[in-house]
């Protein structure tokens, strides 16, 4: 951890273009991190959203399987224990 002040620095001729030029890119380099946070966020937003998607198509086609087995909750339970 430094102590002390900070001696300000003061450029000039090509050290001066050249600190701009970091300066700038510095910048540029924020907002996009800032962009890559977003992005981010938006993707595992939708990764979720998809999750949830699958989820909700495997139980729809669990419910379809049994209904059209025509067998009781009870019957496919007993058999679900027996193979276990």
């Amino acid at each position: 951890m430094p102590r002390g002040v900070r001696k300000a620095i003061t450029y000039t001729g090509k050290a001066a273009t050249l600190y701009e030029k970091v300066q700038k890119l510095e910048a540029e380099l924020k907002t996009a991190k800032d962009e890559l946070k977003i992005a981010y966020k938006e993707q595992i937003k939708a990764e979720k959203e998809a999750a949830k998607k699958a989820l909700k198509a495997d139980e729809a086609k669990l419910l379809k399987a049994i209904k059209e087995s025509g067998k009781t909750a009870e019957e496919i339970l007993a058999m679900l224990a027996n193979k276990q």
